[in-house]
């Protein structure tokens, strides 16, 4: 068997030494909200009083914060845009005790009937333009845990949301979203596209964790580009996503 030259443990362990810090040190909860919005990070962890953790990188631009309970701990964490370097942070979080994940984001649908503020829940990723999910490969399309799905769809609807979930497209190529490929994935029933769904629904069948998106309309694709991040709509459903996410990571 080939095995990895050193695993995400030790890299970790290496890293918090080098800082004269150890495991005993760690503060990751069972639970996390990963998400790739600074602010809306910020705001999360201050609505769950959560105070900072150690990283588990070197750079100062992606933190940790933790709020302790007696179910194991809930972290916020701010983590860099794309599969690569997602999956560096969740394996580093995984190593260090984290069970579970939502993640807190946005994307482009590609649906007339989902519109901006609607929260996109992907079910089972279809299309893979990134280059991460190939190094976690499974025998099925990734797809996310079913159970933590219901629950984020229950708690988006009695929050008052629109929410939609389905086939899902994963891409590298932020301004590669050609029109030929939106057009037939469209016709293939896919509902929406991001960077890092493909990559993380892997990795959580890889280490056996659960893992189920969030992720609120910020761009209409199947007509002329709508970017919608400054619409009420968009607003409002930022904060019912942010509403419902906590509750899971409060129960």
């Amino acid at each position: 068997m080939i095995n990895p030259r050193f695993t995400p443990r030790e890299a970790v362990y290496s890293r918090l030494k080098a800082r004269g810090l150890s495991f005993k040190d760690i503060r990751v909860g069972a639970k996390v909200l990963l998400t790739w919005t600074e602010n809306w990070g910020e705001e999360l962890a201050d609505e769950l009083g959560a105070t900072p953790a150690p990283r588990t990188m070197f750079s100062n631009t992606f933190w940790l914060r933790t709020t302790d309970n007696n179910q194991g701990g809930i972290t916020v964490a701010f983590a860099p845009i794309g599969a690569p370097g997602t999956i560096m942070l969740m394996e580093d979080l995984i190593a260090c005790g984290a069970e579970s994940f939502v993640g807190v984001g946005a994307s482009g649908s590609l649906d007339a009937k989902h519109t901006v503020g609607t929260v996109l829940i992907p079910e089972t990723v279809k299309v893979i333009d990134e280059g991460t999910s190939k190094h976690y490969p499974g025998q099925q399309p990734p797809s996310g845990d079913t159970a933590l799905h219901n629950k984020l769809c229950y708690l988006i609807e009695k929050n008052g949301g629109k929410t939609a979930s389905g086939d899902w497209w994963s891409t590298d190529g932020f301004y590669r979203e050609m029109t030929d490929d939106i057009a037939s994935h469209t016709e293939a029933g896919i509902i929406g596209v991001d960077m890092e769904t493909s990559a993380m629904y892997h990795l959580a069948n890889y280490r056996n964790v659960k893992v189920c998106n969030t992720l609120i309309v910020s761009d209409e694709l199947w007509a002329d580009w709508n970017y919608g991040i400054n619409f009420d709509e968009f607003r409002n459903g930022v904060s019912i996503m942010h509403k419902s996410v906590i509750e899971w990571a409060k129960s």
